[in-house]
């Protein structure tokens, strides 16, 4: 797909893209604080009895954890050229002269020399250390460089074709994005085992480690999402911590007047 397009345009475009891709991590980040509480624990529908309120909630509930895997699913869309997705990154770079620019590009970083702080000429012996420094710290950048982004080819490429990834999307596919009887990779005879809860997170782990990769030797910046974690954890404790239902109980429900489970 960008095998015309030479190597200063791929590589401005990955660094395009993983922009966007950090910013898609985040928002999916913040659904998933929010879902640690609302689908994965019984914190607030250990709250609501038997009731009307129990089938809203769990149409809520069920709404929550579905636009996670939507927005999961949409990390791993095919690459296109007007798909934010972690595949067009990988198409982009994996390329033996793409990667050999972005290891130059980390090589590049350890060229110049620090200015001396006290306004004092260094000697010449001393330059000539700081020079061999460099170039040593230089050529172990590169090296790292290449090593990241052959790994997370290697790695976005395996979750691409893994068991768990098929199983999120053909749910997405036929229940949430669609209404299909059969999803196109059913019809190819592939065979897919359903999801269940909880197979998402590999998926999600491994899209934020291939994320931060490309984002690093791409771009040229390190990002880490602990810290994002944790505010998210925070700011999702902070309203649903704070809320809590008041709900009369029915002794004899309906068909949907069923208890939030």
């Amino acid at each position: 797909m960008y095998d015309t397009w030479d190597v200063n345009k791929r590589i401005a475009e990955a660094k395009r893209l993983t922009e966007r891709l950090v910013d898609h991590a985040h928002y999916l980040l913040d659904i998933r604080e929010n879902n640690a509480i609302v689908v994965y624990s019984d914190q607030l529908s250990k709250q609501i009895p038997r009731s009307y309120a129990a089938n809203a909630f769990n149409v809520f509930r069920e709404a929550m954890h579905q636009i996670e895997m939507v927005r999961l699913c949409a990390l791993w869309d095919q690459a296109y050229i007007d798909k934010e997705a972690i595949m067009t990154v990988v198409e982009l770079i994996d390329d033996d002269k793409v990667i050999a620019a972005l290891a130059e590009n980390a090589r590049a970083q350890y060229i110049s020399l620090p200015e001396p702080t006290d306004g004092k000429k260094i000697d010449e012996a001393t330059l000539e250390l700081l020079k061999e420094a460099n170039r040593e710290r230089g050529e172990e950048h590169a090296t790292n460089a290449a090593q990241g982004l052959r790994g997370a080819i290697a790695a976005a490429r395996k979750i691409k074709s893994s068991e768990g990834l098929k199983s999120i999307k053909n749910l997405r596919d036929k229940h949430i994005a669609h209404y299909l009887t059969q999803s196109n990779a059913e019809r190819s005879g592939d065979i897919i085992a359903p999801m269940k809860v909880g197979d998402e997170k590999p998926i999600l782990d491994g899209s934020l480690a291939i994320i931060q990769l490309l984002y690093s030797w791409v771009n040229g910046i390190s990002v880490s999402f602990d810290e994002s974690r944790k505010i998210d954890k925070k700011c999702a404790e902070e309203l649903w911590n704070g809320c809590k239902f008041q709900i009369e109980d029915r002794s004899k429900p309906t068909s949907k007047n069923t208890a939030a489970t």
